[in-house]
């Protein structure tokens, strides 16, 4: 009878011990020990629900963050390199050219193609106006898409006369931009020192 006894106590205890262990109080606790002592079963380890940390290793290489397709400076150069309407060949080039970026300086390329086009932006255009019977030059202020526009024209200009693979050019550009190597910022410094010059002829509103 004391056996029986025994063996529906140790089945029994274990479930208790787990629905209670989490509202009982320490009296309680101690109560349950010592009939597990005078019984002679060990003592169950509580059940606990806390997630084991996961073990991270810091040596893992690093993950590039490969912009969005949808960014609109990349969608705006990719249809500067369209041709014949071929859209999916000039998003290969693209993409092609972020990979070189990537390549030849180990950097996100985004933010060296977006400080590449703003270096290369010019601030201002000279115009050519007729008064009397002379002509003279008016510079003109431009907007950010106007400078957008003329600074990624310059940059494809640039690279036409260039040997290699487009892709490779337009990299190789880009980064020659962002370092102050490339002929683009002369011709932007051309431009303004022009328009420097020729700023007493420029149109100002009162």
């Amino acid at each position: 009878m004391i056996s029986s006894l025994r063996s529906k106590v140790v089945r029994c205890f274990p479930h208790n011990n787990r629905s209670l262990s989490s509202a009982i109080s320490t009296s309680n606790q101690n109560v349950m020990k010592e009939a597990y002592s005078a019984l002679g079963v060990n003592i169950p380890a509580p059940i606990t629900s806390t997630p084991k940390p996961v073990a991270t290793s810091s040596s893992a290489p690093t993950i590039m963050d490969i912009p969005p397709a949808e960014d609109p400076l990349l969608h705006y150069i990719t249809s500067r390199l369209m041709q014949h309407g071929n859209r999916a060949k000039a998003s290969r080039i693209m993409s092609r050219t972020l990979l070189h970026i990537h390549a030849f300086t180990r950097a996100p390329p985004l933010p060296i193609v977006r400080k590449a086009v703003f270096d290369a932006a010019p601030a201002v255009r000279t115009l050519m106006h007729r008064q009397g019977g002379k002509t003279v030059p008016k510079p003109i202020a431009l907007g950010e898409k106007q400078r957008t526009r003329f600074a990624v024209q310059a940059i494809l200009k640039s690279i036409e006369k260039k040997s290699g693979a487009l892709e490779w050019k337009l990299a190789r550009e880009l980064i020659s931009i962002v370092q102050g190597t490339s002929e683009v910022l002369k011709k932007k410094e051309e431009i303004h020192r022009f328009a420097m010059v020729n700023r007493g002829n420029a149109q100002t509103r009162i």
